[in-house]
């Protein structure tokens, strides 16, 4: 009498939207899980919805004002 509903759990789906770099994500699981075919990969994002970004992983770091200097 298990009536629950898993969503996202695809471990291909899972790995590629917790990653940071997407294109190399993609080269792994196509490698990993299609043979190396980055075009079956796609196809399979298609199918699934799976939309991704192409835009870098942006670094909002914050520079520091001063460096802390202590006299001995």
């Amino acid at each position: 009498m298990n009536n629950l509903i898993y969503l996202n759990q695809d471990p291909i789906l899972m790995e590629l939207s917790s990653s940071v770099d997407k294109n190399s994500t993609k080269k792994m699981l196509a490698f990993k899980f299609f043979n190396g075919d980055e075009r079956v990969l796609e196809e399979y994002l298609q199918d699934h919805s799976y939309e991704t970004s192409d835009a870098p992983y942006k670094n909002n770091f914050v520079e520091p004002k001063s460096q802390l200097e202590f006299s001995f």
